[in-house]
């Protein structure tokens, strides 16, 4: 799950806030000689050293992380094993110089693709707005989010071990030994601590939720890459529907019919605004467009069958010969840019860019990392679906987890999915919260603890058309430290004119409705359908207050010199 060797996991770490201080202001030592070796049941400490950083840079290069310069902290690099494993674990603590600047929270943070952490793109954001955190490599190297050949030991068997490094060991390690140092250097544990991740960061945020929600007090986990066997295996139907088809389709082909859906099914929510708000209210067929003459990189291209056979395919989802459906497609509207990226060469020959599957099947079924999966044929693809669900995906246990653990504790999860994600389909988290309403009491009793947005128009952990939710870690430090569940999510964006956007997403299973009246970039002229407030206080108030907020836009714009207070 990466773009490239970008993750799109991208992640919203980085988007913390807080700024309830620690009361002594003297500057801690950031000395190797000031910290002793923290003590975690199953872990020998190997190496600790801490060097101070001063006027650290992290570039903006992925897009849901912004880029933080001048940064100033205390880095404490942790080394470890599993006694009867060979595995050298790295963790990294970052820690604001001063008490002072220090917000006296704790914050985990995720990794992104097959990488278990993601050290400064994550590290930086969190700690400029005043967290300690910290970040793990799980105990192997990377070439790329899109790598998983360290899963692969040198006698072609599996490391199992890595993996369950990777998927839940690490996480529970880095969280116990980065409070653990933290508290060593400000003299106080932190009052709070939170997860935050995205993609895989995402998937680790429910599996610190199934099984160590004692360590952290809140859980930011977004687009979470739920089933991770089935989605990287899911990512690679494009590309064998189109081998099957004899056409790989380009970027520009698949935008024809995108944008002629979009002409289609835009307005169903009462705005044309480039946002599809619930595809599954649209019945676009792309077989409709057949004949259609466009204009594709200057040169007139005429939809053909096969280009709408694809691109029905691709939105129904992987499916065994027997249509049976083994995984969801993408919803209608999303950019094929990340799963299908065909480039085309100066001589006009098309070719495949894979994002990690070529890895994922080659390392971890195959077990040949020089495997071309570009030979592998539809039964092929299903058959090694099926192996991966024998052999690799219940290590985790990370398709369906069990929540029975966070109710307990007290720990609340915040989680929200990108309708457009082009990576891992939304319809996987909706899903899954859906299964847990079933057996954990209903959605009012599941809201007590488990919070669910969906996010119209906003892709991989960030970018497309919608409204980003700026302000997601801050909203769950308010539930868990204020108890001020978030009826909604807060959202923002900035336009191609350059006008601000915002909205008040609806907690699932609501959805934004256009009010009919006001500036539709403004959030007060949405409202919320499907959603069962009563358990809320001030329902009727917020309803008010929201449909007023537009009915001050409208009458504004008809310049009658009305007021409503």
């Amino acid at each position: 799950m990466l773009k490239s060797s970008l993750l799109l996991s991208s992640l919203a770490i980085g988007r913390a806030f807080g700024a309830d201080d620690a009361s002594d202001s003297q500057t801690p030592r950031c000395e190797t000689s000031a910290f002793n070796n923290p003590t975690v049941p199953g872990v020998k400490i190997l190496s600790l050293i801490a060097e101070p950083r001063h006027n650290h840079t992290i570039p903006h290069i992925i897009p849901a992380i912004p880029g933080v310069t001048d940064l100033n902290f205390c880095e404490v690099e942790i080394h470890l094993t599993h006694p009867g494993t060979d595995d050298n674990v790295r963790i990294a603590v970052w820690l604001p110089f001063t008490a002072e600047s220090w917000n006296g929270r704790w914050q985990s943070t995720g990794g992104g693709g097959f990488t278990t952490g993601m050290f400064d793109f994550a590290l930086g954001n969190p700690v400029k707005d005043g967290y300690a955190a910290g970040s793990t490599d799980g105990g192997h190297s990377s070439d790329g989010y899109g790598d998983i050949s360290w899963a692969l030991k040198a006698d072609k068997t599996i490391n199992y071990n890595l993996l369950q490094n990777h998927g839940t060991r690490s996480l529970a390690d880095m969280t116990q030994i980065g409070k653990i140092i933290t508290k060593q250097y400000y003299g106080i544990a932190p009052h709070h601590s939170y997860w935050n991740g995205c993609s895989q960061g995402g998937r680790q945020g429910y599996m610190m939720a199934a099984q160590y929600p004692h360590l952290v007090d809140g859980i930011l986990a977004s687009a979470p890459a739920l089933g991770l066997t089935d989605i990287v295996m899911a990512n690679f139907h494009p590309n064998i529907v189109m081998k099957e088809a004899g056409f790989l389709m380009s970027q520009c082909e698949f935008n024809h019919f995108r944008k002629r859906l979009l002409d289609e099914c835009d307005v169903f929510d009462g705005a044309k605004d480039g946002i599809i708000m619930d595809p599954e209210d649209c019945s676009f067929d792309p077989a409709a467009l057949v004949g259609e003459k466009f204009d594709c990189d200057g040169t007139e291209t005429e939809v053909t069958q096969v280009m709408a056979d694809i691109v029905r395919k691709i939105q129904e989802g992987p499916r065994t010969r027997f249509g049976g459906r083994i995984g969801y497609g993408y919803a209608y509207g999303t950019t094929m840019e990340w799963i299908a990226n065909i480039t085309i060469k100066e001589d006009g020959q098309r070719e495949p860019q894979y994002l990690g599957m070529d890895s994922f099947i080659a390392t971890l079924l195959v077990k040949d990392p020089t495997f071309n999966i570009s030979t592998l044929s539809y039964s092929d693809y299903i058959a090694l679906w099926a192996q991966a669900n024998g052999e690799v995906e219940w290590l985790n246990g990370d398709r369906v987890p069990d929540l029975n653990v966070l109710r307990a504790s007290g720990t609340k999860l915040l989680s929200w999915h990108g309708i457009a994600d082009p990576v891992i389909p939304y319809q996987i988290s909706k899903t899954y919260r859906e299964r847990m309403e079933a057996v954990m009491g209903g959605s009012s009793a599941l809201d007590e603890y488990y919070r669910f947005f969906l996010v119209p128009g906003v892709e991989h952990c960030a970018g497309g058309n919608g409204a980003y939710p700026a302000k997601d870690m801050e909203q769950l430090v308010d539930w868990v430290e204020k108890g001020e569940a978030p009826r909604t999510l807060f959202a923002e964006k900035i336009d191609e004119e350059g006008e601000l956007v915002t909205r008040d997403l609806c907690r699932f299973p609501g959805k934004m409705k256009y009010l009919g009246i006001g500036d539709h970039k403004r959030a007060s002229s949405w409202g919320c359908v499907g959603v069962d407030d009563s358990d809320d206080e001030n329902l009727v108030d917020q309803a008010d207050e929201s449909f007023l907020g537009g009915l001050k836009d409208r009458l504004a714009g008809l310049g009658m010199g009305l007021k409503i207070n």
